[in-house]
């Protein structure tokens, strides 16, 4: 059950990071830039590293390589994006839709707050069960037997 989260969460970041990095990136500059929280200096560079964190993050996931680092970066991801989401839905900013999936797939920012803290939960339980997690990954393949 464990692997088949773990590669589930990967599909679900390599689309989402691959639909960013296939569109124009003034596009998802946009997106951030309505959530107004990052300075106007940082939000290109926002708009240009995230998508590739999402993408090789979900890949990492998907082929079971460094798959403890990558779990921790995807719960950060989605701590943050809760925390960006959130502000946005109490700051009543007019945003129809989160841009978290580029523009294949619109989602309301409520269900994005649900969305991310699946994502977070699923991560930890991940975690918590790594040794299970672990299977099927290029980690247990070439785990190197421990001497002592």
């Amino acid at each position: 059950m464990f692997p088949v989260i773990r590669i589930i969460l990967g599909v679900l970041f390599i689309i989402s990071g691959g639909e960013k990095l296939l569109s124009p990136m003034a596009n998802f500059v946009y997106v951030i830039e309505g959530y107004a929280v990052f300075p106007p200096v940082l939000t290109g560079a926002a708009a240009f590293f995230f998508p590739w964190v999402e993408l090789f993050t979900g890949l990492f996931l998907v082929l079971g390589l460094w798959i403890r680092q990558s779990l921790l970066v995807l719960m950060l991801m989605s701590l943050a994006l809760v925390g960006i989401v959130g502000q946005a839905i109490i700051r009543k900013l007019p945003l129809d839709s989160c841009g978290c999936f580029g523009e294949m797939i619109h989602l309301p920012l409520r269900s994005v707050i649900l969305l991310d803290f699946s994502v977070f939960t699923l991560s930890l339980l991940c975690l918590v069960n790594f040794k299970k997690t672990q299977s099927f990954s290029l980690d247990a393949l070439y785990a190197r037997p421990k001497s002592g």
